[in-house]
């Protein structure tokens, strides 16, 4: 191994090391959101019910199956289960830089990779089970062995992301077109081992569940209320919070751009598909990060080199930029230390009142009563993890049938203040007519959370 290798892999290693120690935080601190219906599920998955079947999920199986064997192995661990999508995101980083230094050089490699795993998604969404970072590294190794020109273990990899999140059929499916045009037996091996995985797999679950697995996987996302103000407005929030990495990107103009040109395409294709769905979510752009960071690496080190300047004015340049790199990475660092990772500040006072509570069941609001359910080991009532709005807004899930199936049963329903499913009127009607208010707990991050009992 050369020297100048040698200095890309061990700054690769600065690169690792340092951001363990940003999302460090992130990894050992509980917090309401999604991934705690997703922990909760496998749990449920780990006890020997059956996605679909027993409980809904939105999702295709793989990510519920996955955290369930973890759930097997160690119980409710939240380290260990945050660790999931921190070393999928590692193990993502490492196929960027092994992908950009196999087709470009060491240098595109170092920045590829630095883009990557510096952008504040990657750094926030890297503790977070959305299944999205599990999604995002199988489609990433599959990329490095289609380029390797592996196309049984590409479509291997590319079904097992499918099965994951469905988000990455985008990028797949460009792949699949470029590489048709390109050859047509290469197109053959490599569609036809992603078809039997991510077939076989829905196949299966078509044929012993029919609707109850096509509904939640399918067309429960074309059911959703249409966000477009809510949508813009987060769209340019990932922008901005991922302003240096879009903006590496945009830099493709000025170079070249055949070499780069299936991963362009990927992200531009991706970026515009996002911009037609109903709701979107800051995590979906994970799924364009790897192939953003390959471009936007190509693009500044080439235009760097064909900078003509004098040397010391271009070591000018590299300082500059490599300020307002440790600048901005800096302001992430410190939002994330004060904002992302933040915590529940009112947990334990949660946990310490339910706990307080025997032999009651928990049922509201889906950030925060799996987390709840977990720590103190009780029981959602009935099952119904996912209470998100869209569920019931969908009609995928009837809200009247599900809270009547609550009555006649010993249930703690936590709600946050006009938040969730405390915006529906017959939730507030339930809770007036059938349950006694508790308690209200006020956390400066989350809002107001209100428990009432109801039996």
């Amino acid at each position: 191994m050369n020297m100048q290798r040698k200095i890309a892999y061990s700054l690769f290693i600065i690169f690792i090391v340092a951001f363990i120690l940003i999302v460090s935080k992130g990894l050992i601190t509980p917090q309401p959101g999604d991934e705690n219906a997703y922990y909760y599920m496998g749990k449920l998955v780990s006890e020997g019910k059956i996605p679909y079947k027993d409980f809904f999920f939105a999702h295709p199986p793989l990510q519920v199956y996955l955290i369930a064997s973890i759930y097997k192995i160690f119980g409710f661990n939240i380290i260990i289960l945050k660790s999931i999508p921190l070393i999928s995101t590692l193990i993502s980083a490492f196929f960027i830089f092994k992908i950009t230094k196999d087709k470009f050089s060491d240098a595109e490699a170092v920045i590829a990779s630095l883009l990557f795993l510096f952008s504040y998604g990657i750094m926030f969404n890297s503790v977070f089970s959305f299944g999205i970072s599990v999604a995002t590294m199988f489609l990433v190794i599959g990329v490095h062995f289609l380029l390797r020109k592996n196309y049984i273990l590409a479509g291997i990899f590319f079904g097992l992301a499918g099965i994951t999140r469905l988000l990455t059929l985008i990028p797949i499916f460009v792949i699949l077109i470029m590489v048709l045009v390109s050859n047509k037996k290469r197109f053959f091996k490599l569609s036809s081992t992603f078809l039997i995985i991510f077939l076989l797999f829905n196949s299966i679950f078509l044929l012993f569940f029919g609707s109850d697995y096509s509904t939640p996987v399918y067309k429960y996302h074309l059911l959703k209320s249409f966000g477009n103000e809510e949508n813009f407005r987060e769209y340019i929030d990932i922008v901005k919070l991922n302003w240096i990495l879009f903006l590496s990107f945009i830099s493709l103009i000025f170079v070249k751009k055949k070499q780069i040109s299936l991963f362009a395409v990927i992200s531009i294709v991706y970026l515009i598909f996002l911009m037609t769905l109903k709701k979107i979510f800051g995590f979906y752009f994970v799924v364009a990060f790897p192939f953003l960071a390959i471009c936007g690496g190509f693009a500044l080190v080439n235009i760097y080199k064909k900078i003509k300047l004098k040397i010391n004015w271009k070591i000018l340049i590299l300082i500059v930029l490599f300020l307002v790199f440790s600048w901005n990475l800096a302001s992430d660092v410190l939002f994330l230390e004060k904002i992302g990772f933040t915590g529940f500040e009112r947990g334990k006072d949660l946990i310490g009142f339910v706990n307080s509570r025997s032999n009651t069941l928990l049922f509201g609001d889906d950030s925060v009563v799996p987390l709840l359910a977990l720590s103190t080991n009780k029981r959602i009532a009935n099952d119904v993890v996912d209470t998100n709005n869209q569920v019931f807004v969908s009609g995928v899930i009837d809200l009247d049938s599900t809270l009547s199936e609550l009555k006649g049963k010993d249930v703690l329903f936590l709600i946050r203040d006009r938040q969730g499913i405390s915006e529906f009127v017959d939730v507030r009607s339930y809770l007036d007519i059938n349950c006694e208010f508790l308690s209200g707990f006020n956390d400066k991050i989350e809002g107001i959370y209100l428990v009432y009992s109801c039996k």
